[in-house]
C-alpha cells in the first residue's frame, strides 16, 4: 500500500458513488408533487415503507432499502440504492439513532426531504454502543399511529395536491392501528404472566404499553452471541417463576438457534415472534402484529 493511502471500507465508496450517480439523476422525480407522476418515497425499512403505501396509496412509489431476510440493522446499501435516496422527494429514517448506519449517513447526504418519523416519541435509552436510543417503537401500536401520522403530514408537504387522499388513508390506518391496540389491551389483561424472555430485546416499547417486563437474552442489535450472565439471567428468572415458562424468539435462523437452545435447557416450548424488521410477505404488518398477539396471549397464559 502507497504510504499515506488510507483503506476506506466499502460503503463509503458506495455512498460517493451514489452521491455521483445522483448529481447525475437530479431533477428526475423533483416534479413529482406537481402532478408530473408519483412521489418517490425511499422507506429505510419495512414498517416505514408499510406505512408509506398504506397511506400514500396509487399517489406515491415507495422504495423499501432493507431486503426480504435482512434485518434492519444489518442494511447495507448499494451506489443505486444511495442515489436512490438522494433523489426522492421523501426519505423516511427512525431518526439518526445509529440504527441503520449507512441509511443514516446517505440521508444526511440527500436533497429531499428527509422525515425522522420517531422524532416525537420519546425513546427509551439505549446502553449498547453506538446506538443512541431502542429503535423499536414500531412494535407497539400506539407508537406506530404516531409514525403513521408523521408519514401522513411529510406526504402532504411533499405533495399537497394529494392531501386529502393523503389524510383519508392515514385515518383509515390509525383506525386499524387503533383496533390493534385494543386487542392487545383486551388480550394480554388477566394473564398469568407478565414478564417474559426473549432472544432480542426488541418488545420494549410494546412491554411497556401493556404492563410487561421483557428478559433480553441478546440486546437491542442481536450481532453477537448472548453472553453467560444474560443466558443465566434468562433462565433462572423461568426457572423461578418470574417469566413465563417459554421463550420467545425472533423469527430468524440464529433467533430460533439461541431460542430453542434456552428453551431445551429449562424444559419450556420455544415460541416465534415477529419482529418486522423486513417484509414479511406473504403476511403484512397487521398480519404479523396479530399472530404476535396469539403467541403472547399463550405464552403468558392469559385468559
Amino acid at each position: 500500500m502507497v504510504a499515506g493511502q488510507r483503506n476506506f471500507p466499502s460503503w463509503l465508496a458506495a455512498l460517493a458513488a451514489g452521491i455521483l450517480i445522483s448529481a447525475m439523476l437530479v431533477g428526475c422525480t423533483r416534479a413529482v408533487g406537481s402532478g408530473a407522476g408519483k412521489l418517490e418515497v425511499v422507506g429505510s425499512f419495512y414498517p416505514l415503507a408499510w406505512a408509506a403505501e398504506q397511506v400514500g396509496g396509487p399517489q406515491v412509489h415507495v422504495l423499501d432499502l432493507t431486503p426480504p431476510g435482512v434485518e434492519a440493522h444489518d442494511t447495507n446499501l448499494s451506489a443505486r440504492q444511495v442515489g436512490q435516496i438522494d433523489n426522492a422527494n421523501v426519505v423516511l429514517i427512525l431518526g439518526y439513532l445509529g440504527f441503520q448506519p449507512q441509511v443514516e449517513q446517505a440521508a444526511r447526504q440527500a436533497s429531499g426531504r428527509v422525515v425522522q418519523v420517531a422524532g416525537g416519541i420519546h425513546l427509551r435509552p439505549s446502553v449498547e454502543r453506538g446506538l443512541s436510543a431502542d429503535p423499536h417503537v414500531w412494535l407497539d401500536p400506539v407508537l406506530m399511529e404516531q409514525v403513521t401520522l408523521t408519514i401522513s403530514r411529510a406526504l402532504v408537504a411533499a405533495d399537497p395536491s394529494g392531501k386529502d387522499g393523503f389524510e383519508e388513508s392515514a385515518a383509515r390506518v390509525t383506525a386499524q392501528l387503533s383496533a390493534l391496540d385494543s386487542s392487545y389491551r383486551s388480550g394480554l389483561s388477566g394473564c398469568r404472566y407478565t414478564s417474559f424472555v426473549t432472544t432480542h430485546e426488541a418488545f420494549g416499547y410494546l412491554a411497556d404499553q401493556y404492563g410487561l417486563g421483557q428478559i433480553g437474552i441478546e440486546g437491542l442489535t442481536p450481532e453477537a452471541e448472548p453472553s453467560a450472565a444474560q443466558l443465566r439471567t434468562a433462565e433462572s428468572a423461568i426457572r423461578q417463576g418470574r417469566a413465563a415458562p417459554a421463550v420467545f424468539y425472533e423469527g430468524t435462523a440464529e433467533g430460533e438457534r439461541i431460542g430453542r437452545s434456552v428453551a431445551a435447557s429449562v424444559g419450556v416450548p420455544a415460541l416465534p415472534l415477529g419482529t418486522l424488521e423486513f417484509d414479511p410477505a406473504p403476511g403484512d404488518y397487521l398480519s404479523v402484529m396479530r399472530a404476535n398477539l396469539a403467541v403472547l396471549e399463550n405464552g403468558l397464559q392469559c385468559r
